[in-house]
């Protein structure tokens, strides 16, 4: 205590005349006498005096509680952050709310070291804790005020109504859950209400959204002229299919009836969409504390015709009924509505429908022509366009409950005991329309062309409804004295999870305007139903200890054991212990005269948690479906056959984690530092084993079996900087994790072929298992016979294939381990600029260690007709004879050229590390004079543009979102957004 304080901010009230402290927290300003001086430093309480009284001695700073008392949520409960002796990191509702994004999973994206998350193009993003933890599911758990949730109902939170979201990351802090969290836990906690009187905020914004990259698909005149090209690469003597002259009408557009120059991307899609938020809340209390929260997000597609809306609501309430018992009742309702009045987009047919085919002929007609001649009926099936305008609608509601009702009752000093009733529930209904559509018309002949109709129309009908009901009930005890101090809790839960499923269709409606199911034949063969139900239970018991000597040694234990009915009696039951120590040096008296470091903590845990979301409801009873019908007596009978073999043995899939973290703060919070080393290692995990061909079980009813393990290695460090000079401060962070993955048992099944990956120990889940290349072959490599081939004789310009084993000829065994589809190295860095009301926030998101394979239409120039696009120019040619060439000797799809270089092999996996600005927000926050006068509490204004700028390490392909993932033609556009948003409260 009474230590000179460095680094303290000391500025003239109103002015920006201002200086900071010394070693010896001594300063020299010029000032007044009776000027008010500011003195200010993290970690304490700001606090006025008059620039006379600093002459007459100490001026003493006293800590802030508020930021030494920082708490962190965890399993049942919160702890303070200084205390912590597990892994945990934190995000506040700060760094969520102004972010132009629909999705609260991808505004965490980057800013937790040790989590990945990746927001593909298209799709909902996914998260990862410290690498892939098994060979099937390994997501974390999501916890929303005590709830058990997943990631879409955390991704449709309203991020307004959001206090702070926690991360646990090792077995110390997750083991309380212990047969869920094996893989992280992602624990939310809302808003609640605060005494004092009614405040109402608003937070909304208004923004457009454009896309990050689109497919640069080249003209049909390039169609042409690239079709030439790979007719004559196959055949210096054929004849090409597109003359000089279809080639000029292709490039002056004068005959756009036979020869046109469609881009699908620009008939299909919009350019440029909307986006929307508004958030309103009210809150207070006094006997009674109460939030409400209400949020709208309208979302508008790309896809014409196509848009979302969300409705959000909060409702947080807590009363202390008497000074023994208290209440908290606690709602969150999330509804997501979605339509399309035009039927879906297939991002693979915008590429595999060529440039050279009519959309629309001049004369109203679909088109019936391509590069001259009549349509194939193909095209004219897959015509975009035609599809998006045939009748085809879809429209989906989704619903998500959580209700959490708890009662504390205090019957003596430091005793709480809880009960609590939890029910989640899932609700989808969707109904989607197929039209019928008749016949085109030849645009020349005006002849019905056969095959080019859909002649049935079908409504399909869906219900989806899963629901959760929870039971705990907890006790926790506290108790302290000057040194010591006791924290115990123990608890029992009981779940019983439901889960139901119906479908129905039917056929031929009469007109394409209806609306109704009913509608449709009844006819047996146009009718159709199908449904499921399944459900599990779950009875646990937990307890933890947590005791702390003279704030200074930490030790914490937890024990939880979980029985289920997803296994037999027998092995129904998994013990998950933990253990975690923490040393606060800092507290020690030798360090007591350094007064610099503020906080200095050595942790580390060990624990074993578990995994029971690879196993199904029944995977130890025999499963039974229809088929093997046979004859009796002159009639078909309908026949029952096993599918899937009981395993009474199976049991629980085990994960131990060993985590030791190094926390330090010093300079009054001028360099803030967390870092972790973790060992996780997977054992019993559940694969199906291959039997032999005469048992008659299917590949897809393989029995289950806990025989695969996998090991994650790695290191994760964050480190915060933050400075005030007068009226300007700034903070700058940076985080970053590197993780070592490999499979280290799978049995009997090793290795494993998905192709193009494999499953091999010793190696990475994602790993690409196929040919290593050396770029492309010369003409002095085929004239010197340098070259490997299955039998087919390559020419320059072809892929160059490394012969592995040396045998001189190119098969299975020349396969090789290339690279991987999941990055080692995520990292993320933000920047906050502060100067007086105006406010400048930047947010950097990148990875590092991963490709993607990309094929057919996505990458192979004329697959399947595919339009060729810009960087098939950068190909190899007579005139370009590059052997590092982006892609190789063009062919058409057909070719024997084709089928050699489109095998799988690393010169198809493209560089997908990437760097990128995620969000940029520029604000202004009013002064207190201005408040007054629009008799507000708080007035923000804000300027967001999410996915701004991107640096890419693929310099190949370049015309795809580097987040896109493995495939032949998905959505690879990405999106960026600006918004003008107003933060304001009364």
């Amino acid at each position: 205590m009474n230590e000179p304080l460095i680094g303290a901010n000391v500025i003239v009230k109103g002015t920006t005349n201002g200086t900071v402290t010394d070693l010896d927290g001594k300063f020299t300003l010029e000032a007044n006498l009776n000027d008010i001086l500011v003195i200010s430093s993290i970690g304490f309480k700001t606090i006025e005096v008059r620039a006379s009284e600093t002459t007459k001695g100490k001026i003493l700073l006293s800590e802030d509680s508020q930021a030494l008392d920082e708490v962190v949520i965890v399993g049942y409960g919160t702890q303070k952050k200084v205390n912590l002796t597990g892994a945990v990191a934190s995000v506040s509702s700060e760094e969520l709310k102004e972010r132009v994004n629909t999705n609260v999973l991808a505004s965490v994206q980057g800013q937790v070291p040790g989590v990945t998350i990746i927001s593909r193009p298209g799709a909902a993003p996914s998260i990862n804790f410290r690498g892939r933890g098994n060979l099937g599911t390994s997501s974390p758990l999501f916890v929303i005020d005590g709830a058990i949730a997943d990631a879409t109902v955390f991704s449709a939170l309203d991020p307004n109504t959001i206090e702070s979201v926690s991360f646990l990351k090792d077995a110390a802090s997750s083991a309380i859950y212990g047969s869920r969290a094996a893989y992280g836990v992602v624990m939310v906690k809302t808003k609640g209400g605060k005494e004092g009187d009614l405040k109402i905020n608003y937070n909304g914004y208004f923004g457009v959204k454009m896309a990050t990259y689109t497919p640069k698909v080249l003209s049909s005149e390039w169609y042409a002229r690239l079709a030439n090209e790979a007719a004559l690469n196959d055949n210096p003597n054929a004849q090409v299919p597109y003359t000089d002259e279809m080639i000029q009408k292709f490039r002056d557009g004068s005959d756009p009836d036979m020869y046109p120059n469609t881009n699908w991307y620009d008939l299909v899609l919009d350019d440029v969409s909307t986006i929307t938020k508004h958030s309103l809340s009210f809150s207070g209390g006094n006997k009674v504390k109460y939030y409400t929260g209400l949020g709208y997000t309208f979302d508008d597609k790309f896809t014409p015709g196509a848009n979302s809306n969300r409705y959000n609501l909060t409702t947080n309430i807590s009363s202390d009924i008497k000074s023994w018992v208290s209440m908290r009742a606690n709602i969150n309702y999330i509804q997501d509505d979605n339509k399309s009045d035009k039927g879906g987009i297939s991002y693979v047919e915008l590429l595999t429908v060529p440039s050279t085919y009519v959309a629309k002929q001049s004369n109203g007609e679909w088109g019936s022509y391509e590069g001259g001649k009549p349509a194939s009926t193909v095209n004219m099936l897959r015509n975009p366009l035609r599809k998006q305008n045939q009748g085809n609608w879809s429209k989906n509601k989704t619903t998500n409950t959580l209700l959490n009702l708890a009662l504390d009752f205090k019957p003596v000093k430091g005793l709480v005991l809880t009960g609590e009733m939890i029910y989640k529930v899932y609700d989808y209904k969707g109904t989607t329309y197929d039209a019928s559509t008749s016949k085109i018309k030849d645009f020349k002949t005006g002849l019905e062309l056969n095959g080019s109709q859909t002649d049935e129309s079908k409504m399909t009908y869906e219900w989806i409804e899963h629901n959760r009901l929870t039971y705990n009930g907890l006790a926790n005890y506290e108790w302290s004295n000057d040194k010591h101090s006791f924290n115990v809790l123990a608890g029992i839960s009981y779940e019983h999870y439901q889960y139901q499923k119906q479908k129905s269709y039917r056929k031929n409606f009469p007109t394409n305007n209806m609306t109704d199911l009913n509608g449709g034949s009844s006819a047996p063969n146009d009718t159709g139903t199908e449904g499921g139900s399944n459900e599990n239970k779950m009875l646990s018991y937990f307890g933890r200890i947590n005791y702390s000597f003279m704030d200074r040694y930490l030790l914490e234990a937890n024990l939880r054991t979980d029985g289920s009915s997803r296994f037999h009696k027998d092995n129904r039951w998994g013990i998950f212990p933990s253990f975690s120590a923490g040393w606060r040096i800092n507290q020690e008296a030798f360090m007591q005269d350094i007064s610099w470091i503020n906080n200095l903590k050595l942790r580390a845990s060990w624990g074993m948690l578990g995994n029971i979301n690879n196993v199904g409801d029944y995977d130890y009873f025999s499963t039974y479906q229809q088929g093997g019908n046979y004859n009796f007596e002159d009639g078909i009978v309908n026949g029952i056959q096993e599918a899937k073999p009981a395993n009474a043995t199976l049991g629980w899939e085990k994960v131990t984690i060993t985590d030791v973290g190094l926390d330090f703060s010093i300079f009054n919070g001028l360099i803030d530092f967390t870092g972790d080393y973790y060992n996780k290692v997977t054992n019993d995990i559940l694969l199906g084993y291959n039997v032999p061909y005469e048992v008659g079980i299917y590949k897809d009813f393989k029995p289950s079996q806990n025989i695969g393990s996998v090991s994650n290695k790695g290191i994760e460090f964050g480190i915060t900087h933050n400075k005030t000079i007068g009226d300007f401060s700034y903070s700058v962070g940076f985080n970053i994790s590197k993780n070592w993955n490999k499979v280290t048992d799978l049995g009997a099944s090793d290795p494993i072929y998905e192709d193009p990956w494999i499953k091999k120990v010793g190696y990475a889940i994602g790993t690409f298992y196929g040919w290593r290349t050396d770029g492309l072959l010369s003409q002095e490599d085929i004239d010197s016979g340098n070259y490997v081939t299955d039998g087919m004789t390559p020419q320059a310009g072809d892929i160059k294939y490394v012969d592995k084993n040396g045998d001189g000829k190119l098969d299975a065994e020349d396969k090789d381990f290339l690279a991987c589809d999941v990055p080692d190295i995520t990292y993320g860095i933000n920047v906050n600029l502060r100067y007086k009301g105006f406010e400048l926030n930047a947010f950097g998101q990148g990875v590092s260690g991963t490709k993607q394979y990309f094929w057919q239409e996505q990458a192979w120039a004329f697959s399947d007709n595919a339009s060729p696009r810009e960087y098939h120019l950068k190909r190899w040619t007579l005139d370009n004879p590059n052997p590092n060439a982006a892609y190789p000797r063009i062919y058409s799809r057909t070719s024997a050229h084709s089928t050699y270089n489109n095998r799988f092999s690393e010169y198809w996996l493209m560089n997908t590390d990437y760097f990128r600005i995620k969000t940029i927000t520029l604000g202004y926050t009013f002064n207190k004079k201005t408040l007054e006068a629009l008799k507000m509490d708080a007035l923000k204004v804000y300027v967001a543009a999410e996915n701004p700028f991107t640096i890419r390490a693929d310099k190949r392909m370049e015309d795809f979102d580097p987040e896109t993932g493995n495939g032949r033609g998905q959505d690879t556009r990405g999106v960026s957004s600006i918004a003008l948003g107003v933060n304001l409260t009364f």
